[in-house]
């Protein structure tokens, strides 16, 4: 038990091989990324345990099928004690009957003969499948072998299959609770359903319900923020940054600085004053709010003409050759910084730690001077040094995702070839045909004939959906949109927007805060880890490791009712251990 005794206990088994593979992407990167302190018990190890390593624990999981079989009887006696004395169980292993019998006694009775390609949630809520509609019916990527349970007046079903067996049982065992999932962690595969797609609640909160309390976690708090590319200030010079901050959101704003008016840079200093946005460098121009088919809702009259009224349009970058995704040669880059800074240092802004650039392109050679200036963290879900197409295949944490698009979804890892630089974003750009489902206002406005008309309710609708897909994967929620399509919309229909999202989040815990304190937060938590947890009776003492620029959060899970509660509390900087009392 040398992570304490409100720490995971994680079986696996490394003699099965296929599924311990899997397990690796489906449920360990999943805990990772969840901030639990944990251990392994690995069957295949031929070294004596030392003692206490069962037992007590904050709750077991079992991560793949066929790990439970190789558990020793007298180890499985003593996690089934700890499980009914208060600690929680958490399987994905469908091999059920293989299991040691005091493993066996957890569970209520099953079969293993049923295919099912889709997964159901009854008409009651529970913590556990909160955000989930009331007979919701998700489809499976593709049909998997399920263990399907018997319910009665200890366990009841909080999800199941097609033709109605019950697939993810939950329950109460004396003192301890339980919850066991007979997709197995095949769900969380990314060829069935995977990660990031709006099942990631399922798991974490089952963790959190079955564990013993207080459980704590090193996770993301349910930050809500904004971020808005191609930014000119539209024709109301970043008025539209006002909605959002009356909800305490501050969003980045990646700026096309040549394409800036005087109203526009003192409204820009308005809000860096007030802390109501921040600021990166997106690119020089774009010219899209002078193409002759874009019809602004209006147009402040000191907004630069570039393009000669639109009959010539530019693309003007910092750093990468937009079509052929190579550098810049030195001189140019070196040139284009001094222009960025001077357009800072005017204004009287500093640039952002979020790197927001146009498409995600950075290139090489602009990595030293983007650190030189304290920016560090791309909001992309791109790799540096090419341009957004064709995207290598970078397998970034927490999951390595990458949908069928090609594209990424959560990005929370350090960039491959530099470690100065820490992506964090999220997006469902990995979910559509195209990226372009991230813009809650792309296909419901005007802009470039995308419609006939504005739609804010149905923008409304897609930041709602993307939002709590952030929640639900554990990370944070961004309202994510282009400004030019702001700029093809009346301020009422933006209110609209805005507000509609704020009302679709009721019930949902959120946190609505500033884009670049989100990303700061997510560096810290992902540059340490929390790795000892152990309640007293005086309270919970965590032990802390890694290095931190600022204070960062250490969120603690009670039990109320049949749901749980969490609270956040602050732990000082890191610089390299920490233990900390939680009373």
């Amino acid at each position: 038990m040398a992570a304490g005794n409100r720490s995971v206990l994680v079986v696996l088994d490394s003699r099965r091989v296929a599924e311990r593979a899997r397990a690796d992407r489906t449920v360990f990167a999943a805990l990772d990324h969840f901030g639990v302190a944990y251990e392994v018990l690995e069957c295949g190890d031929y070294m004596a345990l030392p003692p206490g390593h069962a037992a007590p624990r904050g709750a077991y999981v079992l991560a793949h099928d066929g790990a439970g079989a190789g558990i020793k009887p007298q180890v499985a006696v003593e996690i089934a004690k700890s499980v009914r004395g208060g600690a929680g169980l958490l399987t994905f292993d469908r091999e059920i009957n293989g299991w040691p019998a005091a493993l066996r006694s957890l569970l209520p009775a099953s079969r293993q003969s049923e295919q099912t390609d889709r997964i159901r949630f009854p008409a009651t809520r529970h913590f556990i499948t909160f955000g989930h509609e009331q007979d919701e019916d998700v489809g499976l990527d593709m049909p998997i072998g399920v263990c399907t349970f018997q319910t009665d007046g200890t366990f009841r079903s909080v999800a199941s299959t097609g033709l109605g067996g019950c697939v993810v049982v939950l329950g109460q065992v004396d003192g301890g609770r339980v919850v066991a999932f007979g997709t197995g962690d095949q769900l969380y595969s990314e060829d069935v359903y995977g990660h990031v797609r709006g099942a990631d609640g399922l798991m974490w909160r089952a963790l959190v319900w079955v564990a013993a309390k207080p459980f704590p976690m090193r996770c993301i708090p349910p930050f809500v923020s904004a971020r808005m590319d191609d930014c000119n200030g539209a024709y109301c010079a970043f008025g539209y940054v006002d909605v959002l901050n009356r909800y305490g959101i501050g969003p980045n704003l990646g700026l096309f600085i040549a394409e800036m008016g005087p109203t526009d840079w003192a409204a820009a200093k308005r809000l860096f004053d007030k802390g109501g946005a921040d600021f990166s460098m997106h690119a020089f121009r774009d010219d899209l709010y002078k193409a002759k088919w874009h019809k602004p809702y209006a147009v402040l009259k000191d907004k630069p003409d570039l393009s000669n009224g639109g009959r010539d349009v530019r693309f003007e970058g910092l750093s990468i050759d937009h079509g052929t995704g190579r550098d810049l040669d030195d001189a140019t880059v070196e040139r284009n910084f001094k222009r960025m800074d001077d357009a800072f240092a005017r204004a009287g802004i500093k640039h952002s730690r979020v790197i927001n650039s146009h498409f995600g392109e950075i290139g090489w050679r602009a990595v030293p001077g983007f650190l030189a200036r304290g920016a560090d963290m791309p909001c992309n879900n791109a790799a540096v040094g090419q341009l957004y197409g064709n995207q290598p295949s970078w397998r970034p944490k927490p999951y390595g995702l990458r949908g069928r698009n090609g594209r990424s979804g959560l990005v929370i890892d350090r960039c491959p070839h530099h470690p100065g630089i820490t992506h964090i974003n999220m997006s469902p750009a990995h979910l559509g045909k195209t990226h372009m489902i991230a813009d809650i206002l792309s296909g419901h406005t005007p802009f470039a004939g995308e419609s006939d008309r504005s739609r804010p309710q149905d923008a409304a609708r897609r930041g709602i959906t993307n939002v709590r897909l952030g929640l639900d994967s554990l990370a944070f929620g961004v309202i994510m949109t282009h400004e030019e399509r702001i700029d093809a919309i009346s301020p009422g229909d933006w209110e609209t927007v805005v507000s509609a999202i704020i009302r679709g989040l009721n019930g949902w815990d959120a946190e609505f805060a500033g884009r670049e304190h989100v990303s700061i937060i997510c560096k810290r938590l992902f540059d340490s880890s929390l790795v000892y947890a152990e309640t007293t009776e005086t309270g919970l003492r965590c032990e802390l490791c890694g290095h931190t620029d600022g204070p960062s959060p250490l969120t603690i899970w009670r039990n109320e009712g049949d749901g749980c509660t969490r609270r956040t509390v602050e732990i000082p900087r890191l610089d390299g251990f920490r233990a900390v009392h939680v009373t």
